[in-house]
């Protein structure tokens, strides 16, 4: 089992604004799927409209609609792989496995998925000596040889802070994908994973990140209130096609959820424009998705390895007790697998400013290489 010299954090934790706010969003996001059928560019005659290729998308969809009983909620382009998206909400009380079975049976559908659940994981900086983890491993001298400086990382999580003093300025893009949720520099979870990442050095305030002069991309996809924070696969495709165009050096996943097949196939587009992708590991499942994916560096911290078997694609890397930035320009203590991600995504990041033609493939083989037990 290895252990990196890097750190990271909670898990998203699912919850909610209020139990009835909570209860009305998973009741309609369970009536809810996600199909999708190929762009006008790549209609192939025969494979899905019985002979002939349907050209006018927006004809083909209300056809389907109209076949299934179904509403459409709302429809995205994935030009990365020449498909368009169908957010749609069984009508009726029609069983959702049904329609979904008839869909996957109807020869003009590429794919189609239900809508599911994921889970949410020497200075002049006065807190930089309670940064233990940061001291041990010697960040004063590395920061000598790399800093992110020119280096983009992507966070898809919660939103951020981004009138932080640690990050302030440094987050050069930010959306909202989550429709029902507004707030953005209130959230917390991606507020913490940004400091241990990336939170300025030597600015007389608070405590050093991994990569201090690294930029951030900020992909909200997950809600938060006071119980802690969730998202939805219709939210992770949206940012992840986002992320498809913004094109980030790196990009951390501190989410956990089951396997949807359009999210791997986004990632692994995103995997091959040379984005590097590191995930946090879920210490609930056998085989977390999507950190056990083979493109994925999947990081795991020591406190949630106790008593269990790391699997072989898993990374160890310190996320308990850490010191981080939070809402409103405070800090605090957070640990988890989510927070060891983050300092491994920073760690790839001054990896990624040395060799700026470093792979995902390449930084594993280097991380595991230079680990020690």
């Amino acid at each position: 089992m290895k252990t990196l010299t890097v750190l990271v954090s909670v898990f998203l934790l699912v919850s909610c604004a209020n139990l009835q706010v909570a209860n009305t969003h998973e009741d309609r996001l369970a009536r809810q799927l996600v199909f999708t059928i190929p762009d006008g560019d790549h209609a192939v005659p025969g494979a899905f409209s019985g002979g002939t290729a349907e050209k006018d998308s927006d004809s083909l969809v209300q056809k389907i609609l109209q076949l299934h009983g179904l509403k459409k909620i709302a429809q995205w382009s994935i030009k990365a792989l020449g498909l368009e998206a169908i957010v749609a909400e069984v009508r009726g009380e029609r069983n959702i496995n049904e329609v979904l079975s008839a869909l996957e049976s109807d020869r003009r559908i590429e794919s189609v998925q239900q809508a599911e659940i994921y889970k949410v994981l020497s200075y002049n900086d006065p807190y930089y000596n309670l940064q233990t983890s940061v001291k041990h491993d010697d960040f004063n001298l590395i920061h000598g040889l790399a800093t992110g400086k020119g280096v983009v990382v992507g966070i898809v999580d919660t939103g951020m802070d981004r009138e932080h003093p640690e990050l302030v300025g440094r987050v050069m893009y930010s959306r909202n994908f989550v429709d029902h949720d507004r707030r953005f520099d209130s959230d917390e979870h991606g507020t913490s994973v940004a400091g241990i990442l990336g939170a300025s050095a030597n600015n007389n305030v608070g405590i050093v990140g991994v990569a201090p002069e690294v930029k951030l991309m900020a992909f909200k996809a997950c809600r938060q209130d006071t119980r802690g924070a969730e998202c939805d696969s219709i939210s992770l495709m949206k940012a992840l096609i986002d992320v498809l165009d913004q094109r980030p050096d790196v990009l951390n996943l501190s989410i956990a959820g089951p396997e949807n097949p359009l999210i791997k196939r986004l990632l692994r587009a995103a995997a091959d424009k040379g984005i590097i992708l590191v995930g946090a590991v879920d210490p609930d499942q056998v085989f977390p998705f999507p950190a056990s994916m083979d493109e994925v560096i999947a990081v795991r911290s020591p406190i949630e390895t106790v008593g269990l078997q790391l699997p072989e694609y898993g990374l160890v890397a310190p996320g308990t007790d850490m010191l981080t930035t939070t809402p409103g320009g405070t800090y605090a203590f957070k640990s988890g697998s989510s927070m060891a991600a983050a300092w491994v995504s920073g760690v790839v990041a001054l990896m990624k400013e040395r060799q700026p033609e470093l792979s995902g493939q390449q930084a594993l083989g280097e991380l595991r290489a230079s680990s020690r037990s």
